[in-house]
């Protein structure tokens, strides 16, 4: 049975501290079993970041597909797991407008981070980008380094030769108003898989990240601006290195 108190004690043990702005990508059922459930696991986090702070987290819904989707920003739920959807209605929080790769934000930055104007999910317009020219910070709880989206922000920025910008077609709801709009993807082609481990094992052996096990979660803390530093040396070195090297591809 983990509670909020062990969640508080392992973040304040990663030094994650009040005021801090927050990006957390989760999975609850690595915990095991959690006292309260989802609202545990977030109350733990707003109670170490403070009002100050800003938490936030990915409320991607299902990857659009042409025309044929439609998107409400109050109604769509998260497919990011249980934390995330239950974070999406949790008193206060927003949701910024992207129809495919949404964010929702608590805190100081929030309006910031998800009422900026963007037409991107990943580029340099998208709340990803703001969230880095903050100085925020990325939890991983009880997830992969594959399921780290941030990194999608590297690719973007770098111009990677597997991807591609592309406008898709949607009925977008906000505030209960429905018209037609669009969502910008940064798609990959096709015969391409991302490896995002390369990235994450380069910054622990680095000494870059902060690691702790609570119940049967390991958390991975790290500095966002850390991670685009390295990220993007490796990428001007080499375009293909956040794909999985076994690809024909990769060896062109």
């Amino acid at each position: 049975m983990v509670s909020c108190s062990d969640i508080v004690a392992c973040l304040q043990d990663m030094e994650l501290s009040e005021g801090d702005t927050l990006l957390v990508h989760s999975s609850l059922s690595s915990f095991g079993h959690v006292e309260g459930g989802p609202c545990t696991v977030i109350t733990a986090l707003l109670s170490v970041i403070g009002e100050q702070g800003t938490l936030i987290m990915p409320a991607f819904s299902r990857y659009l597909l042409c025309g044929e989707d439609s998107w409400d920003r109050e109604n769509t739920p998260s497919l990011m797991g249980a934390i995330s959807e239950t974070f999406r209605t949790w008193p206060g929080v927003i949701r910024s407008s992207h129809a495919a790769h949404s964010l929702a934000s608590i805190g100081r930055h929030a309006e910031l981070i998800c009422r900026r104007p963007h037409r991107t999910g990943f580029g340099a317009d998208s709340p990803f980008h703001t969230f880095l020219t903050i100085n925020g910070k990325v939890l991983l709880m009880g997830v992969s380094w594959q399921s780290c989206t941030f990194f999608h922000l590297l690719e973007a920025m770098a111009d990677v030769p597997y991807r591609y910008l592309e406008e898709r077609r949607a009925r977008i709801t906000i505030n209960g108003n429905t018209k037609a709009g669009s969502a910008w993807e940064y798609t990959r082609k096709e015969g391409y898989e991302n490896d995002f481990g390369r990235l994450g094992r380069l910054l622990e052996d680095r000494g870059l990240v902060r690691i702790r096990v609570v119940g049967q979660s390991t958390l991975r803390l790290f500095e966002a601006r850390d991670a685009y530093r390295v990220g993007m040396e490796e990428l001007r070195k080499d375009p293909r290195f956040l794909l999985v090297q076994d690809e024909p591809h990769t060896r062109r």
